[in-house]
Parts: structure tokens; sequence; C-alpha cells
């Protein structure tokens, strides 16, 4: 199977997606059923792939590729896997028929799934037991009250217009752009440390290796913020890295709040949101140790640009351009005429 005419393939069908195509990595893999992955690279059976016709291999792919740039991956959380991958999949199954795509005959097709977010699709099905819906002809209730309402925390002055969606397909697909500008990871540095023994009258020195941040996120947590969209924001770049990176995470406005590590799950639960009033990015990108080989920071953009340069990756989350001296730019603007699975999504 010649996965390069594949990834041709859809390259044509996706051209506005042509660069995040070309950089994800397709394996032959065994152990999956047709086509899974792992929220950067795509898996596929071969030997299960070459029995399908052609526009079934492209589905199948195309499936997978949607998955990573809606960030399904990474926004599962703890939620069952089964009932997640089943909310997902018929998201993205509705969305590839409205483009014209053929559907293999084990292909579930629920009509007007992709007017949800998976979240919503899996509180549906939660609600309803976990029971199928595999009627094509029957479109979903409409979503109940108590799934349109969110849990939201706050930090900074109140404003229902600042509140932010996790639901937000902008943020999942900035989320998943970002896996083609993060460096890989060093794993360990290496430096003088005190050591336990005294030689003539002296402390000895060790040279060391020490476990370094494979990321630093700053978050700018000046205004009114989702603090839910923060974590789903967190969550998503650690498992952009490896399983066991360290990640730090801090809140600036007009002060730094310090890092937080975060290496686990359940760090990103118990992660503090500080912050209010005004924004000063100097502060910011001061803020940086240095020793983390990829620098974040997430904002709104409102605020004079700092005069010093800086390699951080810029996510700017709104209708707000930034101009920052050095790093790139991810702008997410959010557009709430649009259906959710169409998004504005630039890098510069």
């Amino acid at each position: 199977m010649n996965v390069d005419d594949i990834r041709g393939e859809l390259v044509d069908r996706f051209p506005h997606w042509s660069e995040r195509i070309r950089l994800i990595h397709f394996h032959s893999s065994p152990r999956v059923l047709m086509a899974d992955n792992d929220g950067r690279s795509i898996f596929f059976n071969e030997a299960h792939m070459l029995r399908c016709t052609p526009e079934d291999r492209l589905f199948y792919m195309a499936q997978q590729l949607l998955h990573i740039l809606f960030a399904h991956h990474a926004r599962r959380e703890s939620r069952d896997r089964l009932l997640w991958k089943r909310s997902s999949d018929a998201i993205v199954n509705s969305m590839l028929w409205e483009e014209g795509f053929h559907l293999p005959p084990d292909v579930i097709l629920v009509r007007d799934a992709h007017k949800y977010s998976a979240e919503e699709l899996y509180k549906i099905y939660r609600a309803q037991g976990g029971g199928d819906v595999t009627d094509e002809d029957a479109p979903l209730q409409e979503l109940p009250e108590w799934a349109q309402t969110q849990e939201v925390q706050k930090a900074g002055t109140e404003s229902v217009e600042e509140q932010r969606s996790v639901d937000d397909p902008g943020l999942a697909a900035a989320v998943a752009g970002l896996a083609e500008m993060l460096e890989p990871s060093m794993q360990l540095d290496f430096d003088w440390f005190p050591g336990s023994t005294i030689r003539d009258g002296m402390l000895r020195y060790d040279f060391r290796a020490y476990p370094v941040a494979q990321a630093e996120i700053l978050l700018d947590t000046s205004a009114s913020v989702d603090a839910n969209l923060l974590r789903y924001f967190v969550r998503g770049v650690k498992a952009l890295l490896r399983e066991d990176a360290i990640v730090r995470v801090g809140c600036f406005d007009t002060r730094f709040y310090g890092f937080q590590d975060i290496g686990s799950e359940e760090d990103i639960d118990a992660l503090e949101f500080r912050g209010s009033g005004g924004t000063d990015f100097t502060v910011a990108i001061n803020a940086f140790t240095g020793d983390a080989e990829n620098q974040i920071i997430f904002t709104d953009g409102y605020a004079d640009m700092p005069e010093q340069s800086c390699s951080a990756v810029w996510v700017v989350y709104g209708n707000m351009t930034i101009h920052p001296p050095g790093g790139r730019v991810i702008y997410v603007k959010p557009n709430e005429e649009k259906e959710k699975h169409e998004i504005d999504f630039l890098i510069t």
C-alpha cells in the first residue's frame, strides 16, 4: 500500500490543511483493527487495508486525520474510551459524509452529528445509557438544557462576553497545529551540583544529569477566562509531548505567579489559575527560565508587545492581531456564525 499516494489524495481533498498533512507520520501496525491515531501519528493495519477498496482506504485515513486536527485524543481526558471513540467517530463520519466521502459498509452514519461537539455528543450518549444510535434517517435529539450548561471558574473581572467555551474547534486545531512547531525533547541536561564529600577543606561538586522541562506555558489570566478551556489547552499540549514529559505552566497578568510542574492528569486537574487586571508581556517573557525547549504564550493579545525578542510560540485566542519581536504566532479566530467544524486557523 502506497502511503504517499494516500497522503497526496488527502492533500487534494483538504488543500487548506496540506502542510499539516505532510507532517503527519503514517505507521503500519497489526495492533489496530483498521486505523487509529495517538494525536500525532496515524496507525493502520496494512493487511486489512489491502482488502479494502481505494475509496474505503481514503476514508479511514481521512477519519484519523480529522481526529488529529480536532485533538480528539487529548480532549478525551478521563472519559470512557469506547464511548468517547463512538462520539468522536460519529462527528467525523458525519463531516466526511457532508464532504462527499464514500463510507465503508461497517461505518455508522449518525445524521447531523457534525453539528455537535464531541463533548456534547458524549453527554447525550451517556444520558441514553450508552445505547446505540445507528439509524442514519433518524436525526439526533435536540441537545437537552442540562447539556448546554458548563461550570465556569473565572480569574479576574467578571464578564459574560469574555467567557470561552471548551468546545471551540478553533482551539482544538491550534493545539494540533502546535505539533509541527514543538522541538523534540533532550530529556536531560547536565550541570555541576554540590556533592556529599569534602576534599582538602573544599566541598566537592559532581557533574550530574537532571531532567528539563520540555515546554513552559504561560497563560494570560488578565481577563475573565474559562478555567476549563485553559486546562484543555494545557492538556492538549501535554498530549503532543512524550508521556513522561515535564511541562511547566504559569499564569501572568501584570505579575508572574510562578510555575507549576505538570506531569500527570491529576496535576492538570489541580492547576491553580491566578490573575486579574492588565497584561504585561514583558513580565511574561522574562518569566521563561531558558531551560525549556518549547516556550508557549496563550493570550487574547490585548497589550503592548515587548521590545525584547522572544522565540516563544504565541497562541492568540480572539480577533487581535499581534506582531511580537521574534517567535511565531498561531491565530485562533472563532466565528460563532459558522458550523462548529468550520474554523479560521492561521499560522504566521
